[in-house]
C-alpha cells in the first residue's frame, strides 16, 4: 500500500534539477514570440491596407495553411520517436527545424510591402514546417523526462510560464513603440519578429545540447490502424484531444478578435498592446498556483476550477464602460488568471495517457501522441481564422471609419459568449477523466515491469549471441555448466520471472 509519504519520497527522488528544467522550458519562450503574433497580429496585418489582401483571402491562407499543417505533425512524431542516433531520437530533428522555423518566420512577419496570397502560403508552410520538427519533439522531451505524476505538471507548468513570458517579452516591443507614438503596425511586427530570432536560436541549442534523453526501452513502432483504434477507444485520449481541440478553437477566436474587441467594443484602441499585456502578465503570474493546486487536487480536478472561474469571471466584460481603461484593464488582468492553467494540464495530462498507451501496448511513441495533440492545437486555431469573414453577420466591418454602438454591443457580446460556451463544453468533457494519481501510479508499476522484462529479453537474446560464437569456435570441446554463457554463475536475479 502506497502512504502519501511514499509518494512525496518517490516525488522528490525524481525531482529534476533546475538547471535541467531552465534548459528544457527556454524555447517555450521564443515559440511564444512566433505563436501569438501568428494568432493575434499577423491576420490582420495582412488584412490591412499596408499588405493589402482580402478578409477571405487572409483568412483562407492562414486557415487552409495550418489544416495543411496538421499532416505534418503525425509525420513529425513518428519520424521522432523512430530515429535512432548517438546523439538521441528529440534532438536531431529539433536542431534541424530550428533554422527553418526561424527563416520562414522572418519572411512571414517581414514581407517588405504588398505581396500575394501565394507569397503568403509558401511562407506559412515553410514556417509550420520547422515549427513542427521543433515543437513535437521538444514537446515530447518533455514528457520523457520524469515519469512522476506531479513533476510532469511542474515540467509542463514551468515550461507554459515560460511561453507566457515569451508572449509578455514580445508584447512589450510594440507596447513600446505604441508609449512612443509609433503606431505602425508592421514596425510592431517587425520588432516581434527581430526578438523571436534573435531568442530562438540560443534558447533551442541550449535545450539540445543542454537536456538529457531518458534511454528507450520499449518498442516504438505500431501500425497505423492499431495506434488509431487506441486513439479512439482510450477515454483519456479522447477527452485529452477534444479538450485540446475546444480550447485551442477558445483561445484562436480570443486572440482573432482581442484587438477588435479592445477597438471597437470597449473604444480603447490606441491601449490594445498594453492591455494585451497586462492579460499575458497576469497569466504568467497565476502559473503557479495552478501548479500548487493540482499537486492538491491533481491535474483534471484543476483544470475543471479553472473552466469554473472563467465561467464566474466572464460576465464582468458586460458591464465595463467603453473608454474606461482602467476598468477594462482590471477586467483583462482578472480574466487572465487562468490563461496558462489550460496549455501545461493538458500537456501534462497528455503525458499520463502516453504512459496509458506504453503499459497497454507496450511502446513508448510519446512523438505520435502529442502530434496528435498539436494537430488538434492547430486545428482548433484554424477554425476561428475560416470563420473571420463571419464577423459581417453581425454588422462589423474593421475597415469602416466609424462603428455604430449597436454593433460595437454586438461584437462585445460574440466575443465573450463564445468562450463561456467553450469553457463549459471543456468543463463537461474533463468531468470523468480516468487517470489520477493512483490510476497513473499502476500505470507506471505496469510500465517499469515491461522494461524489466524487454531488458532481460534483450540480455538473453545477447547471451545467445554470444553462446553461438563461442559454440562455432569450440568445434573440439564440450563446455562445461559452469562455462555456459547462457548461465553465468550468480546471475540468476536477472532472469525474467514468467507466468
Amino acid at each position: 500500500m502506497h502512504t502519501p509519504v511514499d509518494a512525496r519520497a518517490r516525488a522528490d527522488a525524481h525531482r529534476l534539477s533546475w538547471v535541467t528544467i531552465l534548459a528544457y522550458v527556454a524555447p517555450s519562450l521564443s515559440l511564444a514570440a512566433v505563436g501569438m503574433p501568428l494568432v493575434v497580429h499577423l491576420p490582420q496585418f495582412y488584412a490591412s491596407k499596408e499588405i493589402g489582401l482580402t478578409m477571405a483571402a487572409t483568412g483562407a491562407a492562414f486557415g487552409f495553411m495550418r489544416l495543411l499543417d496538421v499532416f505534418i505533425d503525425p509525420i513529425a512524431g513518428y519520424v521522432s520517436d523512430q530515429l535512432r542516433t548517438k546523439w538521441g531520437r528529440r534532438r536531431p530533428m529539433m536542431a534541424l527545424g530550428t533554422p527553418l522555423l526561424a527563416l520562414g518566420l522572418w519572411m512571414v512577419f517581414v514581407p517588405g510591402g504588398p505581396v500575394s496570397v501565394y507569397h503568403l502560403s509558401f511562407w506559412l508552410f515553410v514556417m509550420y514546417l520547422g515549427w513542427s520538427m521543433t515543437v513535437i519533439p521538444h514537446l515530447s522531451w518533455g514528457s520523457e523526462l520524469s515519469g512522476e505524476y506531479h513533476e510532469r505538471s511542474r515540467v509542463y507548468g514551468f515550461s507554459q510560464a515560460s511561453t507566457v513570458a515569451g508572449m509578455v517579452g514580445v508584447l512589450f516591443l510594440p507596447a513600446i513603440l505604441e508609449w512612443t507614438g509609433v503606431h505602425d503596425h508592421g514596425v510592431q511586427i517587425m520588432a516581434m519578429a527581430a526578438f523571436a530570432v534573435v531568442t530562438l536560436i540560443p534558447t533551442a541549442y541550449w535545450c539540445v545540447f543542454g537536456v538529457p534523453e531518458p534511454e528507450v526501452k520499449l518498442k516504438t513502432r505500431a501500425g497505423f490502424f492499431p495506434t488509431l483504434k487506441f486513439v479512439l477507444s482510450n477515454g483519456a485520449m479522447r477527452r485529452v484531444i477534444l479538450v485540446d481541440l475546444v480550447e485551442s478553437m477558445n483561445q484562436g477566436l480570443r486572440g482573432l478578435l482581442f484587438f477588435y474587441f479592445t477597438g471597437a467594443a470597449l473604444a480603447v484602441p490606441h491601449a490594445s498592446n498594453t492591455l494585451l499585456l497586462i492579460y499575458f502578465l497576469t497569466g504568467v503570474l497565476c502559473i503557479p498556483i495552478w501548479i500548487a493546486l493540482s499537486r492538491r487536487i491533481g491535474k483534471h480536478r484543476a483544470l475543471m476550477a479553472a473552466y469554473a472561474y472563467s465561467l464566474c469571471v466572464a460576465p464582468i466584460l458586460l458591464f465595463i464602460p467603453a473608454g474606461d481603461t482602467v476598468a477594462v484593464g482590471i477586467a483583462l488582468a482578472l480574466s487572465g488568471a487562468t490563461y496558462g492553467a489550460p496549455a501545461f494540464l493538458i500537456r501534462s495530462m497528455m503525458a499520463d495517457v502516453a504512459d496509458a498507451d506504453s503499459a497497454t501496448n507496450n511502446t513508448e511513441r510519446a512523438g505520435l501522441m502529442y502530434s496528435f495533440l498539436a494537430l488538434t492545437s492547430k486545428l482548433g486555431i484554424a477554425l476561428p481564422a475560416l470563420g473571420l469573414p463571419l464577423l459581417a453577420v453581425i454588422g462589423f466591418d474593421p475597415k469602416a471609419a466609424a462603428i455604430d454602438a449597436s454593433t460595437a454591443e454586438n461584437l462585445r457580446i460574440f466575443y465573450i459568449a463564445l468562450p463561456v460556451l467553450f469553457a463549459l463544453t471543456c468543463f463537461v468533457l474533463v468531468r470523468g477523466y480516468p487517470i489520477g494519481e493512483r490510476e497513473h501510479r499502476e500505470l507506471r508499476e505496469e510500465i517499469e515491469r515491461r522494461r524489466r522484462e524487454s531488458k532481460a529479453g534483450e540480455h538473453l537474446e545477447s547471451s545467445i549471441l554470444a553462446a553461438s560464437g563461442v559454440y562455432a569456435e569450440a568445434t573440439t570441446t564440450v563446455p562445461t555448466p559452469s562455462d555456459d554463457p547462457l548461465d553465468p554463475p550468480g546471475d540468476e536475479s536477472d532472469e525474467p520471472k514468467n507466468g
